[in-house]
């Protein structure tokens, strides 16, 4: 099964100050291929691929006549165009796209070493022809941010959505902004804050309070541009390029929030302008200062091949035993979950108190919910992740007994460099305070939802229950599936409210496309004993689902342990719908199913699932997870 995981790809020559910028600086995927001609582009501050002419590009001074210059691939003297009505005040940036057939060039004033200027300026013209003497603005759009003046030097046009992408620069992490393409108003707009860019390299502490007498700022962003295609985002540092691939039509901050690929830009200085070639496979990139040398990336070495002609993924569904932060929610029954210090009030003891199964209450007194026992629970639980597959772990991943995306953000991050999404969960007010959740490398289509199902029959018991999550992933054929992640109620909740469980996934199943493929993967709690007496999964499975564990999993017991009924079930499962029509067909894969308990922790003395016990330092969970390939013809 080929890999879909982007490996942080980091040349020699990355962290400090360069030398200098000779032209034997070359690496198997980037070359000096030429230099600027012009003597009047002195301070290339920004670069853009011309959409008339494959062959061109567009550069600009960062300060000086409002001007742009038309450049060949090695930097040859194409030409000079005057800006209308424009004032080159900190030119940063360009860009270009296309609406409706036209091309434009967007130039981006958007600079403010000292963040002192409230408004800032981006000018819009059309791509003219480089033996044009001037050019005139298409529209301007000026701009506030709603956090305050900020300098920035990268943009980059989503054509898609119409809107304008800036990064800022100084702030550590940088954040990124949007903005319309083509406002409705020439008012002053305020930019939308999406967040945090935490992928690119941090700088240490030393770093920064040396800077300024080492001249070293490699971890600043001086520019940004989008693939032709879509495919993929690339933001240029001082002293690196970034390449962050885009999974079908996420939104881009997402994918800028997934672990990139690097190259180092090894000796090359001051690197402040970069774009992707017309045809994708290169970026060009160069310098502020005269005669700069014009670098060459070669993509078809860097990026990975498209992932359409891969015709498998795995699935796993994994009940993680109750894995809670250790801050005090509102609203959620936590008070377990807490460091000691945090359990001498009167209060806190008085409300452990009142529980009456006394192993619980002795959690909810004594259990000491520390960081580092929140280390070692995260450190156990991806260690039973990345048994499949190699080391890289299931591509999607369906989580229960998750208490907030906080904490499940944090288990990701144990697995940086897998290629997992940010996390998919969605809080609701169930009583436990524990929700059903997704990780994957699969981009999601469209935005996930809780579906809850109605136990108006059970109102005193409806609040011990999760609804059901619900996510659609695009498959790497093109193809839609969706997913959905479950936790129903207990065994010793009437075996009624599973039935209204099975019978609401089944009604969700059915109210997807024809075409649609499908699966549920999660603690189904329906014990053996239970299958056996009420013919559950003849009644509410069959019908609509494979199951995983009976293609394959031969002399698997089960993924739960009853020690009082010595008995093993499959409270966990994984069921598989395929579309019907679908050009593509997926399936489960003969004899793929198997229980992820291949690692120490996770088995105890008698062979049992083991739970986790803090105090002990000891297991990971009291469930198994069950893993499951399928496959597309």
């Amino acid at each position: 099964m080929r890999s879909w995981i982007l490996v942080l790809l980091v040349f020699a020559g990355c962290g400090g100050p360069a030398a200098d910028q000779s032209a034997d600086d070359t690496s198997p995927v980037r070359e000096v291929v030429g230099s600027i001609e012009s003597k009047r582009l002195d301070e290339s501050s920004g670069l853009a691929r011309s959409h008339r002419d494959p062959g061109l590009f567009w550069s600009m001074n960062d300060d000086g006549p409002a001007e742009i210059f038309a450049l060949g691939p090695n930097g040859e003297k194409r030409g000079r165009v005057e800006v209308n009505d424009a004032k080159n005040t900190d030119w940063e940036d360009l860009a270009s796209f296309e609406l409706d057939g036209t091309p434009y060039l967007l130039i981006a004033a958007i600079g403010d070493n000292e963040k002192r200027r409230k408004n800032r300026r981006i000018y819009v013209i059309k791509e003219p022809k480089p033996d044009r003497k001037k050019v005139s603005l298409a529209w301007v759009i000026e701009f506030t941010y709603p956090d305050g003046p900020r300098d920035a030097e990268s943009v980059a046009v989503d054509t898609e959505n119409e809107r304008i992408l800036v990064l800022s620069k100084r702030d550590l992490p940088p954040v990124l902004y949007e903005l319309p393409l083509r406002p409705e108003s020439r008012d002053v707009i305020e930019a939308k804050r999406l967040g945090p860019v935490e992928t690119l390299r941090k700088p240490s502490a030393s770093d920064v309070s040396n800077a300024s007498l080492t001249r070293d700022w490699y971890w600043q962003p001086t520019a940004m541009d989008i693939s032709p295609d879509n495919r993929f985002a690339i933001i240029l540092t001082y002293a690196s390029v970034y390449f962050f691939e885009r999974h079908g039509q996420e939104d881009w901050y997402a994918t800028l929030s997934r672990p990139p690929l690097a190259v180092s830009l090894g000796r090359l200085r001051n690197a402040e302008a970069i774009a992707i070639t017309a045809d994708g496979t290169a970026t060009l990139l160069t310098t502020e200062g005269r005669h700069s040398p014009i670098v060459k990336v070669d993509l078809q070495s860097v990026l990975p091949p498209r992932t359409a002609d891969v015709n498998e993924l795995s699935i796993m569904s994994f009940n993680v035993q109750n894995l809670f932060d250790n801050h005090d929610d509102p609203g959620k029954d936590d008070k377990a979950y807490l460091p000691i210090a945090a359990k001498q009030s009167d209060t806190h003891k008085a409300a452990c108190a009142t529980i009456e199964v006394e192993s619980w209450r002795n959690e909810c007194l004594y259990l000491d919910w520390s960081d580092e026992t929140i280390d070692l629970k995260l450190s156990v639980l991806a260690d039973a992740i990345v048994q499949v597959d190699d080391g890289r772990g299931a591509d999607i991943i369906a989580f229960q007994e998750v208490e907030n995306i906080g904490i499940l953000e944090q288990l990701r991050q144990r697995l940086d460099g897998l290629g997992y999404l940010p996390a998919i969960l969605i809080e609701r007010d169930d009583a436990r305070g524990i929700d059903v959740a997704f990780l994957s490398r699969l981009p999601v289509v469209g935005e996930p939802a809780l579906r809850q199902a109605s136990f108006d029959r059970f109102p005193d018991r409806a609040g011990d229950t999760r609804a059901v999550l619900e996510a659609t992933f695009e498959l790497p054929d093109g193809s839609l599936l969706t997913g959905f992640a479950v936790h129903f109620p207990a065994p010793f909740h009437p075996t009624e409210m599973r039935e209204v469980a099975y019978e609401h996934l089944a009604m969700l199943r059915n109210a997807l496309p024809d075409d649609r493929h499908a699966f549920a993967a999660g603690d189904f709690n329906t014990t053996s004993t239970e299958d056996v007496d009420q013919k559950m999964l003849d009644r509410f499975v069959r019908p609509v689902w494979d199951i995983a564990h009976e293609s394959g999993c031969d002399g698997c017991l089960g993924t739960y342990y009853y020690a009082r009924d010595d008995n093993w079930s499959f409270l966990d499962m994984i069921l598989f719908s395929a579309g019907s029509g679908a050009e593509t067909t997926w399936r489960i894969r003969a004899d793929s199913a198997w229980v992820g308990n291949r690692t120490e922790a996770q088995v105890s003395l008698e062979g049992t699932p083991q739970r986790f016990v803090a105090h002990e330092n000891l297991g990971v969970s009291d469930h198994w997870p069950l893993v499951v390939t399928i496959e597309s013809n």
